[in-house]
């Protein structure tokens, strides 16, 4: 194995560059770039958010878009329609621009998320073949490629997030980004400050809203948009509620008066919904508690699986609705807008809907959805895709939420959250995620419980594989001692550590060091689990990647030729594992000179992985590379 790859996990695979070892664990595939031939992104691929049905103005700014030719940063306050004219110029452009995709870009992570969506889109066939991190970088490398297309970057709270896109993208394509932050944008794009809407442009968005659904008494609406001070969402939120319910705009304007002027952009937002919300409390009680309940989640595409299984739920979506405090989605997912979720998950103790037991409430729900839909097998890639839709509002949550609120029915989604991570090539994340559930473990059940003790190792696993692989080596020291003392020191937990501190190790330079421990720990594995035991045998390919790391490759085969046998007979000869170490054998004949001994395994493995695994697997990908490359 080369050094510095590796993965683990039953369906991971590590790849040096010229294939050199594939094993399993818990961490990411790594793919060579290209493994699977050239993308083709099909013809009016257009994926952005339905915004606004009602827009209006924004002229000057939408010329200013269609002039630029370079990235354009949209700055204001919430819900001054930032995304709104980003999308709305977004569609028009999708005549002649190809792909036009919209990433919420509120995260590094979520920015990752939405590249592999667009390689996903463009090769539909690899939703369940490739891991996160491979996907991302089939949609870089073909963005900076390719000409003709637009990006959209949504909400970006810190440049640095997005500056590895727009390095890499080149100024081959169109980048749109929306921001709160007005500054640290030199040098990057030009900045578009969008304000207010004028008093017009208010007035006439306030009328199209509210006469909607047929002719309603807007007198006064001039003077309801300046006390909401024209930002276009609390306009919005009001007229909808003057059209549902007739009400004219100085009848409204007096149930404002009730708690006082609106006086920034999130107390104007607060106003109007309370006043919605005193309404809907007699006609459908759940409307507030299913808004609560999405205000701790991401604001885009929240889908059915975080849903209370409630026909209620449905019922209450549609007044929220037509009330424009939300967005249904033909799928059955929601939008919220992030400026109402903000003021949605705000106690305030003067507002009965905010009411903190309230908002307490609504968080404990939340959490009990997550727990409910995440899956907590991450490795099968069957639940990648549902895993790619749900982690944005897992990071969400985590964001939002007090950790010291946590209860123990969020550790299983957080150990699967952080898994998933590692798995698809996110160890920065993962490692909060790991962090979140130790800090919690350590408060719920005990600083020396095995559990928090297995936190603190994932911990320094995804450490490892963040490039600080000297602290993962410190921390994994000290939880071998620390798990010797509170299980043992034959404990599997221990034993297990061991194995991983000496991946740290190999991952740190020490691959000397790394060999002799890992030569240790295995007579320990052998006695305690057994020699068949999975995490054995694992550990033995743990081995023979170190050895060939150390270009010792005679024993790296002999171990290899060792482990490939036991997994034959333990597990048969096409399950994976098994597979697994046939193409890593193949591989280590090739490094060692056996080109002839290579290529025949290698004749043979092919289309045993086409039949057992498909051809766009990842190890079908990785056996038909391999082949070709050798020299005839």
């Amino acid at each position: 194995m080369s050094e510095g790859v590796s993965a683990s996990g039953e369906r991971s695979v590590a790849a040096g560059g010229d294939i050199g070892w594939v094993h399993t664990g818990d961490r990411v595939t790594v793919l060579p770039p290209g493994v699977l031939g050239p993308v083709v992104c099909p013809a009016g691929l257009v994926n952005v958010p339905r915004k606004a049905a009602h827009f209006v103005g924004r002229g000057e700014e939408g010329g200013l878009l269609d002039r630029e030719g370079g990235t354009v940063v949209i700055c204001g306050l919430g819900g001054v329609g930032k995304s709104s004219l980003a999308a709305r110029w977004a569609v028009r452009q999708a005549a002649h621009r190809n792909p036009v995709w919209w990433i919420t870009a509120e995260s590094r992570a979520d920015v990752d998320a939405g590249l592999a969506s667009l390689a996903v889109a463009m090769q539909p066939a690899l939703v369940d073949v490739l891991p996160q991190e491979a996907l991302r970088e089939r949609a870089l490398q073909w963005l900076s490629a390719h000409d003709g297309w637009l990006l959209v970057l949504d909400n970006v709270t810190d440049p640095a997030d997005v500056e590895g896109l727009l390095a890499r993208s080149g100024g081959r394509g169109r980048i749109v980004v929306t921001s709160r932050t007005t500054d640290a944008w030199y040098g990057i794009g030009r900045v578009l400050t969008l304000p207010v809407l004028p008093a017009a442009d208010a007035v006439e968005l306030f009328t199209r809203v509210a006469t909607h659904a047929g002719p309603r008494d807007t007198t006064g609406a001039d003077v309801l948009c300046a006390a909401l001070g024209g930002l276009p969402l609390a306009v919005e939120i009001a007229a909808a509620y003057c059209g549902r319910t007739a009400s004219p705009p100085l009848a409204y304007l007096m149930e404002l008066d009730r708690s006082g002027w609106p006086g920034n952009a999130e107390d104007a937002v607060a106003r109007t919904l309370r006043v919605t919300l005193d309404r809907l409390a007699a006609s459908d009680p759940y409307a507030g508690a299913v808004l609560r309940l999405l205000a701790w989640f991401a604001p885009d595409r929240i889908p059915t699986l975080l849903l209370p299984p409630d026909p209620d739920v449905r019922r209450a979506l549609g007044e929220l609705a037509a009330h424009s405090m939300v967005t249904l989605h033909e799928d059955g997912s929601v939008s919220v807008h992030r400026l109402v979720q903000a003021v949605a998950r705000r106690p305030d103790p003067e507002d009965p809907h905010r009411e903190p037991g309230l908002i307490a409430r609504a968080r404990l729900v939340a959490e009990t959805a997550l727990s409910r839909a995440v899956p907590l097998d991450t490795e099968d890639p069957a639940h990648w895709e549902t895993w790619r839709g749900l982690m944005p509002h897992v990071e969400a949550y985590l964001r939002c939420a007090d950790p010291g609120q946590d209860g123990k029915q969020l550790l299983p989604p957080l150990v699967a959250a952080g898994a998933y991570l590692s798995f698809n090539g996110l160890p920065e994340v993962a490692v909060h995620v790991h962090e979140r559930a130790a800090i919690s473990a350590e408060r719920l059940l005990g600083r020396d419980d095995p559990f928090t003790l297995a936190m603190r190792g994932a911990v320094a696993e995804s450490l490892a594989s963040t490039g600080r692989p000297e602290e993962a080596v410190e921390r994994s020291v000290e939880l071998v001692r620390r798990l010797t003392e509170v299980l043992g020191a034959d404990h599997r937990d221990t034993l297990l550590m061991r194995v991983s501190l000496a991946q740290s190790q190999l991952r740190a330079g020490r691959t000397e060091e790394a060999i002799a421990l890992t030569a240790g720990v295995l007579p320990d594995l052998v006695r305690v689990l057994g020699v068949r035991c999975r995490e054995t045998l694992v550990a033995f390919a743990e081995l023979a990647g170190m050895y060939q790391a150390a270009h010792r490759i005679r024993e790296a085969v002999g171990v290899c030729v060792y482990a490939l046998g036991e997994l034959r007979t333990l597990l048969g000869e096409e399950h994976l594992e098994t597979l697994n170490a046939r193409i890593n054998l193949a591989g280590l004949y090739a490094s060692a000179g056996a080109v002839d001994r290579a290529r025949a395994d290698y004749e043979e493995l092919l289309p045993v992985c086409v039949r057992v695994l498909g051809e766009h697997h990842p190890h079908t990908a990785l056996v038909a590379d391999a082949l070709a490359e050798l020299p005839v």
